[in-house]
């Protein structure tokens, strides 16, 4: 907690997104933003899978491997990883006297203090830089063009499913939010991304950065079919391979992360072609459909916007069109719970829902505007209110599945 209750000295956002702290942190930093190979993760959906299948790959080719992503399950400390190991407390007091100095020394010149999120990013290229990482996996916070990860000169620039969330900062329509993002292409660099509606915006940029743009395209992909415990695909060149994460827009990012691996081989990386399928037949990713136990089976899934609901219902659909399913519902303030719970309950019948304000009152939606709303949906399901710990002891008899 040591991490945490540090970051918590700073304000959470800035109303003037721009790169300055960052330049100013990198220059005092010694610059270790440039001694590092970058693959920088956008989009609305998909980055922390994209992510965790390219670490699996590049860890099984024995590469040294940073990773950096937001936002954390638990402790700040997640987001900073080497090889799947999480920067310790212990090794962060080694920086902090270094950050708590630079803080003061970038207020006392422009009056404004950092975020928490600066300096985080701040210290995870550094750690990683201290470290010797081959390459850094680094999956943007919010949006692109300013966000922090923004420092880097990329290898690759990627992007998973671009849609509509945080439009309050990044624009109202697909465009406005597809051209935030694309701020994350670099000149003279390689960029990979599935086709999807925006592809035409990150089109633009690639040209004018003269970025070699791949496009993923869903015919590249045959013979899909699934069990309950993997998915089956043929890409291209590649035949019968097997991802253990769940859900169909899995195979996208499978397919995001073979071209990476093509592109790194380009470059100089030894990636092996039976390396591939073994890290995605092993790839992990906490709180992506994640089934926590089979009997009574529980799956944790962190859907927080449209796409990602639209995902999850598909996949539990598909996965488990005849159980009868119990959900227990918590939205954090920042979503757009009407959508949300428009989409899961009309996506479901006959099933249970328990809403609850989550595990932190001041992050969660209150359970009972949930309930009111859910309400007026006119649905076929059976609508409950609990705080979540009671939550947690109604599922013990009757679970099937928990969302969250």
């Amino acid at each position: 907690m040591i991490l945490d209750n540090f970051l918590s000295q700073f304000v959470q956002t800035t109303d003037f997104p721009t790169l300055d702290a960052m330049e100013y942190l990198m220059k005092n930093l010694g610059s270790p933003e440039k001694e590092l190979k970058f693959i920088h993760v956008a989009g609305t959906n998909g980055k922390g899978s994209i992510c965790e299948m390219l670490n699996n790959i590049l860890m099984l080719s024995n590469y040294k491997v940073g990773k950096f992503m937001s936002p954390h399950l638990v402790v700040s400390n997640e987001s900073i990883c080497i090889n799947n190991v999480q920067i310790t407390d212990n090794e962060f007091l080694g920086y902090k006297e270094k950050f708590e100095t630079l803080a003061q020394d970038y207020f006392n010149e422009t009056k404004r203090s950092l975020t928490r999120f600066e300096i985080l990013t701040a210290l995870g290229i550094l750690y990683f830089k201290e470290h010797n990482c081959d390459i850094v996996l680094l999956e943007v916070g919010l949006g692109g063009m300013y966000d922090c990860t923004n420092i880097v000169n990329s290898l690759i620039s990627v992007f998973g499913s671009i849609g509509f969330d945080h439009t309050a900062i990044l624009g109202n329509t697909l465009e406005e939010i597809a051209s935030q993002k694309a701020g994350i292409i670099k000149d003279n660099s390689n960029t990979v991304i599935f086709e999807q509606p925006a592809i035409p915006v990150i089109e633009d940029v690639c040209y004018n950065k003269k970025s070699k743009l791949h496009i993923i395209e869903n015919k590249e992909i045959t013979n899909y079919n699934f069990d309950s415990s993997y998915q089956y695909f043929d890409y291209l060149d590649f035949k019968n391979l097997c991802i253990n994460l769940k859900g169909k827009k899995q195979i996208e990012n499978a397919c995001i992360a073979i071209e990476c691996s093509n592109i790194l081989e380009e470059n100089g990386f030894k990636i092996k072609k039976e390396t591939i399928y073994e890290a995605l037949k092993t790839v992990t990713h906490p709180a992506r459909f994640e089934e926590l136990t089979k009997n009574p089976r529980i799956i944790f899934d962190g859907a927080h916007n449209e796409n990602a609901m639209l995902n999850f219902i598909e996949t539990v659909n598909s996965l488990f069109p005849k159980e009868n399913k119990t959900f227990l519902v918590s939205i954090i303030t920042t979503k757009d719970y009407k959508t949300i719970l428009n989409l899961l309950l009309n996506g479901f019948d006959n099933c249970t829902f328990i809403f609850t304000d989550g595990t932190d009152d001041t992050k969660f939606f209150k359970a009972q505007i949930l309930y009111d709303y859910a309400k007026t949906l006119n649905t076929s399901n059976i609508l409950e209110i609990s705080d979540f710990k009671s939550g947690i002891q109604k599922l013990q008899s009757k679970i099937n599945f928990i969302v969250r």
